[in-house]
């Protein structure tokens, strides 16, 4: 017996609570890489069970194919598949620069049977982005908020359907998100510190801020985070070294589009009423109003809300339990870090980034995609602030209770969502993404597929395609294409004169052009537009255009 019990004293074991336990597990020396490596390889492991070797549908994805197959025959970064190549000055290099040394590896595809298809070996590429980007999240979420908030935060954020399915399509969201968290990471760490010349954390978020900049123009708020958080601060110095620094480093670009006479595509785009249709003009107060509000409704109602919690139905009302308790969970944290003085980087950078997204001319999830880490990020503070509240108030194992059961509903509807056992044309969870990567292309997009395989097989290698997605069918065909005008008959036939086109493709992919625009201009001239190939349910077909 111890002296102490020997004595009369009280022994009180020394019984560490679960948060506690996990708090010094995770903490441990072995841990500081190795949670970060485990988001990383679960990231990984997720992205296989639920990997889609299909072309993405978006034009994006082939518009980037195009771009690194240019890149890597060294035709620089060039639209090769037009009549009549020109520079591209739509995108930034750094993404079709980092998938050019995939296409020529693989040097494009020539059908079925000629082995891998590079579009699969750049899709793999973007699986590995978005476990960099998981494990950086991991660090970003630790530095700000602790290691419980930063493994909540991160499990819901590797578990995103929206992220997952993103992360194997050949588009620039994913591969954004490793050098932008890495960049909020070390800007968070930099500005707390003093000074600059030897503030190599500060250093090294901008040098990624920048890098994220030239994979997704969106960056551009990435790079004014930072400078408005220490404008804020009166911080006038490294406010604006930061900024000469990041404007040295973005002005080559912008002289090289300005150069080749394209300009800013996407500036350009943001101010106009719609961008495919140009002669409608630009923008009045107005019509940015009506904007801003009709992207209100659909973020609040859809984009928001189903992707940060996908097992919530969408009902198309703007405020439903669900918005109100995103929008209680954002709300709390702007307040929280605006009357507490922290997490303002995070809060500055989420608002840019929002802002911009309201100002786009069409609304979409893949266009909040990059700030979904950021975002569950905030949530998962605002639940933990409530449990430490309600811990000080004597009330802390209903409140840990509480956010484990908020934690475990949002994990099991990113896995399982709303499932079903039937085919699903829009998935919602990773199962259901699970299940769509090993079916068929939609019945649309498989007559579109064959289309292609048809025009390259029966078709001269210098041939001249027309139809709604041109990068799509160039992928496919190996064929030259161009978008028709979208004009009157008289108009789309002679803009496809002037510029030779030699086929036309009428699919039923659900845009509205193509019945519009194209199908009445192949009509009224009939006469010089046989059909030459057709697939039913749903009808597309091939359309020869001879010559006058």
């Amino acid at each position: 017996m111890s002296r102490r019990a020997q004595s009369g004293q009280t022994v009180v074991p020394s019984v560490l609570g679960l948060p506690e336990r996990l708090t010094r597990l995770l903490t441990h020396r072995h841990a500081r890489w190795g949670a970060p490596l485990a988001a990383a390889l679960a990231a990984l492991l997720i992205s296989v069970w639920t990997f889609d070797a299909k072309l993405g549908i978006s034009g994006d994805n082939t518009e980037f194919v195009t771009l690194a197959r240019s890149l890597a025959h060294g035709d620089g970064l060039t639209y090769t598949n037009l009549p009549e190549p020109r520079p591209a000055t739509k995108y930034p290099f750094g993404f079709p620069l980092m998938l050019a040394p995939l296409a020529a590896i693989f040097d494009g595809w020539s059908g079925p049977g000629s082995g891998t298809p590079d579009w699969v070996a750049m899709k793999w590429l973007v699986v590995c982005s978005l476990a960099a980007g998981m494990g950086a999240f991991h660090l970003l979420a630790r530095g700000v908020a602790g290691d419980l908030v930063a493994v909540a935060a991160t499990a819901l954020a590797v578990t995103n359907p929206l992220t997952v399915s993103y992360g194997h399509q050949v588009m620039s969201e994913v591969p954004y998100l490793a050098p932008s968290l890495l960049a909020l990471w070390c800007l968070h760490r930099g500005i707390e510190a003093e000074g600059w010349r030897h503030n190599r954390w500060l250093w090294t978020g901008v040098a990624a801020a920048i890098a994220a900049y030239y994979i997704r123009s969106v960056g551009l708020v990435l790079i004014g985070a930072p400078i408005a958080l220490l404008l804020l601060r009166r911080d006038w110095q490294r406010a604006a070294l930061i900024g000469g620094v990041s404007f040295a480093a973005i002005l080559p670009w912008s002289l090289r589009n300005s150069a080749v006479g394209g300009g800013g595509v996407y500036f350009k785009q943001l101010v106009q009423v719609n961008p495919y249709f140009p002669d409608q003009g630009l923008l009045d107060a107005a019509g940015l109003w009506e904007r801003i509000t009709d992207h209100l409704q659909f973020y609040l109602a859809q984009g928001l809300t189903q992707t940060l919690w996908p097992s919530f139905e969408p009902t198309g009302a703007a405020f439903t339990p669900a918005a109100a308790v995103m929008l209680a969970l954002l709300g709390g944290f702007a307040w929280r870090s605006v009357q507490q003085g922290r997490h303002l980087l995070l809060l500055i950078y989420a608002s840019f980034f929002l802002g911009t997204v309201l100002l786009w001319p069409w609304p979409g999830d893949r266009f909040i995609l990059p700030l979904v880490p950021v975002l569950l990020l905030a949530g998962v503070i605002t639940v933990a602030d409530a449990v430490h509240w309600l811990r000080a108030k004597g009330a802390g194992p209903t409140a840990y209770v509480l956010a484990v059961v908020l934690l475990g509903l949002g994990l099991h509807g990113n896995v399982f969502g709303r499932t079903s056992h039937q085919p699903v044309r829009q998935p919602t969870s990773l199962v259901q993404y699970a299940r769509a990567s090993q079916a068929d292309y939609l019945p649309e997009w498989r007559n579109y597929f064959e289309a292609g395989l048809w025009l390259r097989a029966n078709t001269p290698q210098d041939a001249i395609v027309t139809c709604r997605k041109a990068f799509w069918m160039h992928v496919i065909s190996g064929r030259r294409t161009f978008v028709y005008a979208f004009a009157e008959p008289q108009q789309v036939m002679a803009d496809l004169d002037a510029k030779g086109a030699d086929y036309a493709v009428v699919e039923q992919l659900g845009y509205a052009h193509t019945p519009r625009f194209l199908v009445p201009a192949l009509q009224w001239a009939s006469d010089r537009c046989p059909i030459l190939w057709h697939r039913p349910e749903p009808d597309t077909y091939i359309v020869a255009i001879n010559p006058l």
